[in-house]
């Protein structure tokens, strides 16, 4: 039986191996102002030491993620990046510019969350810009359990304990 699924439809998925190429293809609709927000720089693209952190991540098994699919196109991802002692791991998410205000970046932090508690993280930190309040609410929405831990560097720091969501 065939999935017909309408246009414009967004589904989440697990990250895959060749989703790394594919975000090329995501770049497209992503502004500098939202690369901005989420790297601290207004990057013209996705940076390639990012790119090349995620390979590395996800060929050491410290790396995963959860993908947003828009008619075959990546449309934003939340991610989990354990830390050296593997009791933590630092949680980010992009959406893209068109998909932006209606939930997906809650949607995939949400599930990112449970992948990372099934893999038995015990613990998610975030870092959100100051000037960043959409994802700050996306993240407040998804994880209600959230901690505010305080402002450095110009940024909110979060912290969730896992087996309270």
């Amino acid at each position: 039986m065939a999935v017909i699924v309408e246009p414009g439809t967004v589904q989440l998925r697990p990250w895959r191996a060749d989703d790394i190429e594919r975000l090329g293809e995501a770049a497209v609709g992503i502004s500098r102002d939202t690369l901005a927000l989420r790297f601290g720089v207004p990057y013209p693209t996705i940076p390639d030491w990012y790119l090349a952190r995620i390979a590395e991540g996800w060929a050491r098994g410290t790396w995963n993620a959860c993908v947003a699919e828009s008619e075959g196109r990546i449309v934003g991802w939340a991610e989990y990046g354990l830390g050296n002692d593997r009791d933590s791991a630092e949680l980010a998410a992009l959406v893209c510019d068109r998909h932006q205000g209606g939930g997906l970046g809650t949607r995939l932090v949400k599930e990112v969350a449970a992948v990372a508690k099934a893999a038995a993280v015990p613990v998610l930190y975030a870092q959100i810009q100051v000037g960043n309040r959409a994802a700050r609410g996306a993240l407040h929405a998804a994880l209600p359990s959230l901690r505010y831990t305080g402002v450095r560097d110009g940024q909110w720091h979060y912290a969730v304990w896992l087996s309270g969501i």
